[in-house]
């Protein structure tokens, strides 16, 4: 059960990311400004070369490059205006993973991120896949609210620190059911 490596939306083009998006992948990375009071940490130093040289594997045992897909997304006229990544077979064997989804800064509210997850859940549902999950910051309620109108609801696990404070931090984990 694979994903393709590339499709189109009306508005978009997603496809498997290559080196030469390194720069413009990296450039969108720093438009996510809050990252590090949402989250608690920037992006590690070749954040963008390490997906795509090992993958931002999940932590369960046998985790394989195979099942990792890295992604950009373009909009018509060819310019990456996001990214996403996809784990095939994480938390468990019916669900696609996506541990991060970021649209540039300068390109949200523009219903391109919306657009690009309802085709993702498409591509999943047509290649086999019965649900969806990631993993949302809990300070981060921007995140929050998006990926709840993208019907990201099921509540999956809740981790983090015991005690909220500026500088603790929890996780939600939530979940989409695919239906064909």
């Amino acid at each position: 059960m694979k994903i393709s490596e590339s499709w189109n939306t009306n508005s978009l083009n997603i496809r498997r990311a290559v080196t030469e998006d390194i720069e413009d992948l990296n450039r969108i990375c720093a438009s996510w400004q809050d990252k590090i009071d949402l989250e608690g940490e920037g992006f590690p130093e070749g954040y963008i070369e390490n997906c795509m040289i090992n993958g931002d594997l999940p932590p369960i045992k046998n985790a394989h490059i195979a099942n990792y897909y890295f992604m950009v997304i373009q909009n018509k006229d060819g310019k990456i205006i996001g990214f996403f990544d996809l784990y095939h077979g994480y938390p468990d064997n019916e669900t696609v993973w996506i541990s991060i989804f970021l649209i540039d800064r300068e390109t949200q509210g523009s219903s391109f991120g919306q657009e690009a997850i309802q085709s993702i859940c498409d591509e999943c549902m047509k290649s086999g896949w019965k649900s969806m999950g990631l993993g949302v910051h809990l300070k981060n309620w921007k995140g929050l609210r998006f990926w709840n109108n993208n019907g990201f609801n099921k509540i999956i696990k809740i981790s983090g620190d015991k005690e909220y404070s500026a500088t603790t931090f929890s996780i939600i984990g939530l979940k989409r059911e695919l239906f064909i």
